[in-house]
C-alpha cells in the first residue's frame, strides 16, 4: 500500500462542527488517497454504462412515453457526479495540509449549503402500476428476459394481501444477505410485555399462542425514530420507525408478518395495523414501510457500520502501529486498502454517491452510526453473537437443509467457519503459546489503539490464542463476508426491482388502518422514477464494474500467497482453501449461471 497519512477523526472535537459523537468509531482521514479513489470511481461509472444502456424498454407514464432509462435519469443528463468530482478534485489540489482538515471539517458540516442539481419533470414521477416497478431491470447479460417470471408475484406484492404476507421474510431471508439482515428476532420473556404494551390494540389470543410455542418473532426497527423527513429533489424521503410482529409455521418453518406499527421522527403519526383488522390496502402501505425500514437498516447500518465503520477504524491503527515486517500485518494489509478513502469520498460526495434514503448529508449519517453504536461492543458484529441474541437457531430455520427457511443465515455462516479456519490456523502457526501472544507487543500496542484512538468498544484483553483467533476472525470476516454485494446474481433481479427493498417513501403522511387506497395511492408513496434511477446507480456500481484486486487472484487460488515460505506454509495452505470457500459460496450465489469467481473483491472498495 501507498503511503497513508492516518489522520483519527475525533469526532469530540469539532471537526464536524458539532460535539456529542461519543459512540460512533473513529473515522479515519486519508487525503493522501483521495484523487487516486476519485479517479477509480470515474471509472466505475464507465463500467456501469453497458448496464444503464440497457435500461431500453419503453414504459409510458404520467402520459410520456419514453424508454426506461429517460424516466430514470432524464432525457440525456449532465454527468453530475463527475461534474461533483472535478469540483473536489480542484478543491483538493489547492487545499494541501495543513489546510486539509479545515476543508474536511466544512465538508462534513451539516450546515454547509448544497446546491442541489435540477430535476427533470420525468424523474419525479410516481408509478402507475405495480409491475411498472420492472422498468430498473436491465436487457444486460439478459437479466430483464430472465426475470421476467418473477413479475406477476412481486407485482402482486403491491395489490394482493395474501401475496405480500407471503413474500414478505422470504425477500429478506433471500436477497439481504448484502445488508447483514439478521434482523429477526425470537420474542423473549423479557420482551413479550413491551409487545404486548406496542400492539395493544390489535392484540389477540393468537399471538400468545405463538409467543408460547416459541413462533412470534419481531423485526424491531424504532431506531428510525431519530430520523427527520428530508426534502431532495424536491420532494420527501422518509424513512419510518416500524416495529414488526411475525408468526412462523412450525411445520413449514413459513414466517408471516401479523401486525406492523408505523411511527415518524420522535413517533409522530404513529399507527398500528393487523393483517385481522386493517383494510387490505392499508395493510399493504404497512408492508411497505416496513420494507422500507429494513432497506435502511440493510445500507446504512447493516452494511456500512457493521462492515465500513468497525473495520475502518481498526485499519487505521493497523497501519499506525504495526509495522510491515510484523505477521500480523502479512494477514491483514492485502485485505485494508481502499476502505477509508472510500469511506471519506462518501462523506465528501454525499449527494452524488449515496443512495437515496432520507439520510441526506454527511452529518445525518454520523449521527445515525452513533445512535446504533450506542452501548455496542466489538463482538456484538459477528453473525454467531447476533443470532444467540436474537434466540434464532438452527433448528427453527430448517426444513429440507440447514437455514433453508433463513438461506442468508447458512450462507454468512459458510463464510464465517471458513474465516475461523484460516484466522486460526495463522494463529497457531504464529504464535507458539499463549504466553507468546501476551508478550507481542505490537499486537498490544494495536489493540490499544484500537479502543482508544479507534473508539472501537468492548475490546477483550488478547492473552490467550483464542482471544486473538476471536478478534482477528471477526476483523477478517467483516471485510471478506463485504465481497458479496459485489455480485450481479446478489442485486439482480431481487433488490433491483425496488418495491421489495425501497430505499425511502416519498410521502411522511401515515394513513389510518382504516383508509383505503387505490393502487395508485400506494404507489405514491413508493419511490419515484428519479429515487429508483438513484438507487440502481448505487447497486449497478457494486454489480457492474471490475474489483481492484479480486480475492481469488486470476492466475489461481495458488497464486500471491500471503506468508513467506511458499504452498508448504501452513497459514498459505489455509489462505488457499479459504479462497475455494469463497469460490464455492460464489457460485452458490450465482447459481443457476456460471460464477464470475474473480469478481468477488479482496478488499472493501466501495
Amino acid at each position: 500500500m501507498s503511503h497513508i497519512e492516518s489522520l483519527p477523526l475525533d469526532i469530540n472535537l469539532p471537526i464536524v462542527g458539532h460535539v456529542g459523537l461519543d459512540d460512533i468509531p473513529a473515522v479515519p482521514l486519508v487525503l493522501d488517497q483521495w484523487l487516486g479513489t476519485l479517479a477509480r470511481l470515474g471509472a466505475r461509472e464507465l463500467q456501469t454504462l453497458p448496464a444503464k444502456h440497457g435500461l431500453s424498454n419503453v414504459y409510458t407514464l404520467g402520459g410520456v412515453t419514453a424508454p426506461a432509462h429517460t424516466f430514470l435519469y432524464g432525457p440525456a443528463p449532465e454527468n453530475a457526479a463527475a461534474k461533483a468530482r472535478d469540483v473536489l478534485v480542484a478543491a483538493l489540489h489547492q487545499n494541501a495540509p495543513p489546510t486539509a482538515l479545515g476543508f474536511a471539517r466544512e465538508l462534513f458540516d451539516a450546515n454547509v449549503p448544497r446546491v442541489a442539481p435540477p430535476v427533470h419533470p420525468l424523474t419525479a414521477l410516481p408509478l402507475e402500476r405495480p409491475e411498472q416497478f420492472a422498468l430498473s431491470w436491465t436487457t444486460f447479460q439478459d437479466i430483464e428476459q430472465n426475470a421476467r417470471p418473477l413479475l406477476p408475484g412481486w407485482s402482486a406484492t403491491l395489490a394482493d394481501a395474501d401475496a405480500a404476507d407471503a413474500a414478505f421474510f422470504p425477500l429478506i431471508a433471500r436477497y439481504g444477505l448484502p445488508f447483514f439482515l439478521l434482523i429477526l428476532q425470537k420474542i423473549a420473556a423479557a420482551k413479550i410485555a413491551e409487545m404486548r404494551n406496542e400492539f395493544a390494540a390489535v392484540w389477540t389470543p393468537a399471538f400468545d399462542a405463538a409467543y408460547a410455542a416459541g413462533r412470534l418473532y419481531a423485526i424491531d426497527l424504532r431506531i428510525f425514530s431519530t430520523l427527520k423527513p428530508q426534502t431532495v429533489h424536491g420532494a420527501t424521503r422518509f424513512t419510518p420507525a416500524t416495529l414488526t410482529l411475525l408468526v412462523q409455521d412450525p411445520a413449514t418453518k413459513r414466517v408471516v408478518p401479523v401486525a406492523v406499527a408505523v411511527a415518524g421522527h420522535g413517533g409522530a403519526g404513529r399507527q398500528v395495523y393487523s393483517r385481522a383488522t386493517a383494510t387490505p390496502s392499508a395493510w399493504l402501505y404497512a408492508l411497505q414501510a416496513a420494507k422500507t425500514s429494513v432497506t435502511v437498516y440493510g445500507i446504512w447500518l447493516g452494511h456500512v457500520y457493521h462492515w465500513h465503520m468497525v473495520t475502518a477504524a481498526m485499519q487505521m491503527t493497523m497501519y499506525n502501529t504495526v509495522a510491515a515486517t510484523h505477521p500480523l500485518y502479512a494477514l491483514l494489509e492485502p485485505q485494508s486498502d481502499y476502505l477509508m478513502a472510500f469511506d471519506n469520498i462518501l462523506l465528501a460526495l454525499w449527494s452524488h454517491v449515496a443512495p437515496p434514503t432520507s439520510v441526506s448529508s454527511g452529518f445525518q449519517f454520523l449521527e445515525l452510526m452513533n445512535t446504533f453504536a450506542k452501548g455496542r461492543n466489538f463482538f456484538d458484529d459477528d453473525p454467531l453473537a447476533t443470532l444467540a441474541r436474537h434466540g434464532l437457531t438452527e433448528a427453527d430455520f430448517s426444513v429440507a437443509a440447514p437455514w433453508d427457511a433463513y438461506p442468508l443465515v447458512g450462507q454468512m455462516l459458510k463464510i464465517w467457519r471458513a474465516t475461523t479456519a484460516y484466522v486460526g490456523a495463522f494463529v497457531t502457526a504464529t504464535y507458539a503459546d499463549d504466553a507468546a501472544v501476551q508478550n507481542d507487543a505490537t499486537l498490544q500496542a494495536w489493540m490499544a489503539a484500537s479502543a482508544t484512538k479507534g473508539n472501537i468498544r468492548g475490546l477483550p484483553n488478547v492473552a490467550t490464542r483464542a482471544m486473538l483467533s476471536r478478534v482477528l476472525t471477526s476483523l477478517v470476516y467483516r471485510v471478506t463476508m463485504h465481497g458479496c454485494a459485489r455480485l450481479s446474481p446478489i442485486a439482480n433481479p431481487g433488490l433491483s426491482f425496488v418495491a421489495n427493498f425501497p430505499p425511502c417513501l416519498q410521502s411522511a403522511t401515515i394513513p389510518p388502518p382504516t383508509q383505503t387506497l387505490t393502487t395508485a395511492e400506494l404507489l405514491r408513496f413508493l419511490p419515484n422514477t428519479g429515487s429508483i434511477g438513484e438507487m440502481i446507480t448505487f447497486l449497478d456500481v457494486f454489480s457492474f464494474s471490475v474489483p481492484y484486486e479480486p480475492f481469488v487472484p486470476i492466475d489461481g487460488v495458488a497464486a500471491q500467497l500471503f506468508f513467506p515460505g511458499g504452498p508448504a506454509d501452513p497459514r498459505n495452505a489455509a489462505l488457499i482453501e479459504f479462497r475455494r470457500a469463497i469460490i464455492a459460496l460464489n457460485t452458490e450465489l450465482s447459481a443457476p449461471s456460471q460464477p464470475q469467481i474473480h469478481q468477488w473483491p479482496l478488499n472493501i472498495e466501495t
